[in-house]
């Protein structure tokens, strides 16, 4: 088994590097990288000293996750924390890591097209309400990529040299104060700046709860205004105003000064798909179920007895596969195999 799951990940490597798509992060000598096989970080602390060094270990090791540091380190290799790696500046990058929904009937670990939706729809919103409109950035300065399973990454790379050279030189501290304002933990109804009574104004509005959005717009004290209201009606604009800051964000992604995230164009190692880099305007058609498929694992099969008691659904590319399954794609397989259901393959 282990050696088909091994050909299977080497074959969608010797692709990626032939055709240049896996990621070569930039000052590649400087970064930190880690991988794992049965979980997602078995070993870290790892570097090297150049692109060709970096590639010849993905095909030796196989590694089933690969993830490289956000930071630019002088000493990656050490092992101790940022002090001993000497931290010199740290890519600024969103991890939204989507749960299930309540509209999703599968175990916490697995995935469908609610879930999927969920975290394209978040991660839309934290684009559109919150990168461009109040950070001032437009689609050139950010990069968004699928993380291979539910959730997304979004890096903020400027093209303007010196905001980029000012954000990769913050500290854990203003770093943090990012996710905090995207999350409303420090909102205050009694003096609210413009991005969130635009954006309360505008939910309260969809949602029929007003009408007139200027008195939202035009009023730092959004309590005072509230209060005006019959309560069921407060309860409505309170209740809206909490599912507006309930946006998944991890926020260790933003704060850990040595966080790694995974290499872009690598593959999940719990899913077997792409960790696919996407346009915003890609994002908005986007579907992993079948966009991040590696193609030619759609034109391999295997025939299985599925001996596990579990029941389950999943559609990969159109074709679903459950528990009384009896022929697989490579694709099928290494989900299956990466989430733990026990099967056995017909040699």
């Amino acid at each position: 088994m282990e050696n088909i799951i091994n050909r299977l990940y080497k074959k969608y490597y010797l692709y990626a590097i032939k055709n240049n798509i896996l990621e070569v992060p930039e000052f590649i000598e400087y970064r930190e990288f880690g991988y794992g096989k049965k979980n997602k970080v078995d070993n870290r602390n790892i570097s090297f000293k150049n692109e060709k060094e970096y590639k010849s270990w993905i095909l030796n090791i196989v590694p089933y996750h690969i993830y490289k540091s956000l930071a630019i380190m002088r000493y990656p290799s050490n092992s101790g924390g940022a002090d001993k790696k000497g931290v010199i500046r740290r890519e600024i990058a969103f991890d939204l890591d989507i749960k299930k929904t309540k509209r999703c009937n599968h175990d916490d670990n697995w995935i469908c097209k609610y879930c999927l939706e969920e975290g394209k729809k978040q991660t839309l919103y934290l684009i559109e309400e919150f990168l461009f409109p109040d950070f001032g950035f437009d689609e050139e300065d950010i990069k968004i990529v699928f993380s291979g399973n539910r959730g997304y990454h979004i890096y903020l790379s400027p093209k303007n040299e010196n905001i980029k050279e000012i954000i990769e030189h913050y500290s854990k501290d203003e770093r943090r104060f990012l996710t905090s304002y995207i999350l409303g933990e420090n909102l205050t109804l009694k003096n609210v700046g413009f991005g969130w009574r635009r954006r309360i104004a505008k939910k309260l509005k969809e949602k029929g709860i007003i009408k007139n959005e200027k008195k939202f717009l035009n009023n730092k004290n959004l309590e005072s205004i509230i209060k005006k209201y019959k309560e069921t009606t407060q309860n409505k604009i309170y209740k809206t105003i909490e599912e507006l800051k309930s946006i998944e964000l991890d926020k260790k992604v933003m704060e850990d000064d040595i966080r790694l995230l995974r290499v872009i164009n690598s593959l999940h190692g719990y899913t077997g798909f792409i960790v696919k880099e996407l346009t915003y305007k890609e994002l908005k058609t986007f579907n992993p179920l079948k966009d991040a498929i590696f193609e030619e694992f759609e034109n391999i099969f295997f025939d299985v007895d599925i001996v596990d008691n579990k029941k389950f659904s999943i559609e990969i590319n159109g074709k679903k596969y459950t528990n009384k399954s009896k022929k697989l794609t490579a694709s099928a397989l290494l989900f299956l195999y990466g989430h733990n259901i026990k099967f056995n393959i017909h040699t």
